[in-house]
């Protein structure tokens, strides 16, 4: 699981997550609460996207979430106005990915877990999934395994 890191020196500290999320995202909020920096927490009380429309520039997300999810919020928080360098997204719980076949350009949907090779789908090559992300096509790189 990923871990939430404090990154000091913004004007405004923001944390959006469901029950477990913030338990996740609960040792950046104490750091910001220690050093006295401005910080607001999501209400589910109103709508996402219109508390997100209404911080101001300088400000900080926090968003931790269950991996389905994650995808979504992002995409959202990225129509406000929010850049990858203003935002970090945490995911928890099992991983869906698609991953995209360098043989015969294939998209397989797989859990990712702790072995990162699997056979794809179409062609059944033998794929290492890299770290290679393309937003583009919403899939990692599957390389030819070395047997």
């Amino acid at each position: 699981m990923q871990k939430a890191l404090f990154v000091s020196g913004k004007r405004k500290y923001l944390f959006c997550g469901d029950q477990n999320g913030m338990e996740i995202l609960q040792p950046v909020i104490d750091l910001a609460v220690e050093k006295n920096a401005p910080y607001e927490i999501y209400s589910e009380e109103q709508p996402l996207f219109d508390w997100l429309n209404r911080q101001k520039m300088g400000c900080y997300l926090y968003i931790a979430a269950k991996w389905d999810k994650l995808h979504s919020l992002k995409k959202l928080t990225e129509e406000v106005g929010f850049s990858e360098e203003e935002a970090q997204y945490i995911g928890y719980g099992e991983r869906l990915v698609n991953v995209f076949c360098c043989r015969c350009h294939g998209i397989s949907k797989v859990i990712l877990q702790e072995t990162l090779e699997i056979a794809c789908n179409d062609c059944d090559l033998h794929l290492e999934i890299s770290d290679h992300y393309s937003s583009l096509k919403n899939a990692y790189l599957g390389y030819v395994a070395k047997l």
